[in-house]
């Protein structure tokens, strides 16, 4: 039997470090096929405090960042090209916010672990590659029936019906994100290259 390696993500779906960190990860989960994995999504709140209908996002960020914008999203760019990673900043024109997407996310985790960190990579993806608009309820309709099509889309309109499978846990001792906990013992934070994931798969294999 193959060991198992259980990997809490913790991170949120419109920061573009989670995004680069995840395919580090899933890069590195390629590359051991000799062992199983349990994804487990961790949802964090970048913005808590961002208005329910989001914000424009060059407006957010120049708030947030001033002068150093250009810079920030040139190392962001940089980065993920020197790995081969398509990142389009250019596209987004909203930072949303992302409770109610975490919440579908989250939903999934009572059928399928995998499922839930493959619904939220897909989400991610499309937000950073596509520019999709993460606060369209049609578009949040769409990757939900793709998952579970044995959901009704009333279902789905009830908030009701996706609170009752929130399991969020407080981060608030985190400076930022992601965070992968391996086997509850072994901590990487930041993007850390697929190599130093791999490693720590290794290190973690032998629990």
């Amino acid at each position: 039997m193959k060991n198992k390696i259980n990997i809490k993500v913790v991170a949120d779906l419109v920061c573009p470090w989670c995004f680069i960190g995840c395919n580090h990860l899933n890069k590195a989960i390629t590359s051991r096929k000799d062992l199983t994995f349990e994804i487990d999504w961790q949802s964090f709140y970048l913005n808590p405090t961002i208005p329910t209908i989001g914000s424009e996002r060059k407006k957010y960020l120049k708030n947030k960042f001033g002068a150093q914008l250009n810079m920030v999203e040139s190392k962001i760019i940089n980065i993920a090209n020197s790995y081969g990673i398509e990142i389009n900043l250019n596209k987004i024109e909203f930072t949303p916010n992302t409770r109610k997407i975490h919440q579908v996310i989250n939903f999934f985790k009572q059928k399928d672990f995998n499922k839930s960190y493959d619904l939220a990579f897909e989400f991610m993806e499309d937000y950073f590659v596509k520019g999709e608009d993460l606060r369209n309820d049609k578009y949040i309709m769409k990757k939900y029936k793709k998952y579970d099509m044995s959901q009704d889309n009333e279902a789905y309109r009830s908030s009701k019906y996706f609170e009752e499978y929130q399991p969020f846990i407080n981060f608030n001792f985190m400076n930022g994100v992601p965070v992968f906990i391996f086997n509850n013992k072994w901590t990487l934070t930041g993007a850390q290259a697929p190599k130093i994931i791999e490693t720590t798969i290794d290190i973690a294999s032998k629990d």
